[in-house]
């Protein structure tokens, strides 16, 4: 056999081995070029807590106001917490969400309603914790403002009418009863409008003259639904303060100043969802 011939029987399998590696880096070049681009997960991908749904309520009100919200969150999965306003001053209403929010241990979306929405733009002014304000038929005030003062040049509350208010000797009221149903929550069944009314906590009137602090909606997302028949926060006021914090906002067009977490629930707590999720 001739030295030409020893060579080409040596060197065929080198070239049989060289064509099956390429072979083989073909076709996995062609897997990777099909495979979608990966990045990193996101929390709800990678198992992450949800948020706890922090609820605050306003004036002339209570924690029960929340029932049917926190009754569909729940359903869905999400943990609620209804903090109770001893609703005898800005300071101290501040203090008890602030007290609640450190109890709770994880990611929170704190939601506000009609004052309730004052009092968490303080509350969560600073806090990293808070990853979205969402309110309903609420207050945003930016710092230094008053509740009297967003009122400014808006359609005033229908409870400041004369005789709409029970005052007692301590500056602390509540909505009589006659007038709570066409003043608060004209779109309810007067069953429902009554539930609400007995659960009325006698609210300091201080609350409508004392300045905001630092606003947190400055620098946590917000959302807004905005009730478009409400007879205490102007639907236009409502606007103003929503486009201001660049919230994302609804419109529940027959919504009373209590509709939106009750007559419009469960559109309600899906912009809710949305926040937490989006968050």
């Amino acid at each position: 056999m001739s030295t030409t011939s020893v060579a080409r029987l040596t060197l065929r399998p080198f070239r049989v081995l060289t064509a099956l590696a390429a072979l083989v880096l073909a076709l996995v070049a062609a897997v990777l070029a099909g495979a979608p681009a990966t990045s990193a997960p996101s929390a709800a991908a990678a198992g992450g807590p949800r948020p706890t749904v922090v609820l605050v309520h306003g004036a002339f009100s209570g924690p029960s106001a929340w029932d049917a919200v926190a009754a569909s969150l729940a359903k869905d999965g999400y943990a609620t917490t209804a903090v109770r306003l001893p609703l005898t001053g800005v300071a101290d209403d501040v203090a008890a969400v602030t007290t609640a929010l450190d109890a709770i241990p994880g990611p929170k979306v704190v939601v506000g309603h009609s004052y309730g929405g004052f009092v968490v733009s303080n509350a969560a002014t600073g806090r990293t914790d808070v990853q979205a304000l969402v309110y309903t038929a609420a207050f945003v005030p930016e710092a230094g403002e008053t509740i009297v003062g967003l009122g400014d040049g808006y359609a005033p509350a229908a409870f400041l009418a004369p005789g709409h208010l029970v005052v007692d000797a301590t500056g602390r009221a509540v909505i009589a009863t006659a007038f709570f149903r066409d003043d608060f929550a004209q779109d309810l069944n007067p069953k429902l409008a009554a539930t609400l009314d007995a659960a009325q906590q006698p609210t300091s009137l201080g609350i409508l003259f004392t300045p905001s602090g630092p606003a947190a909606w400055r620098s946590i997302p917000s959302w807004y639904a905005v009730s478009g028949a409400d007879r205490v926060i102007d639907p236009a006021l409502q606007r103003f303060m929503a486009a201001r914090a660049g919230a994302t906002t609804v419109t529940f067009d027959d919504a009373s100043h209590a509709g939106g977490f009750t007559h419009y629930a469960a559109r309600f707590v899906k912009l809710v969802e949305q926040a937490a999720q989006s968050s």
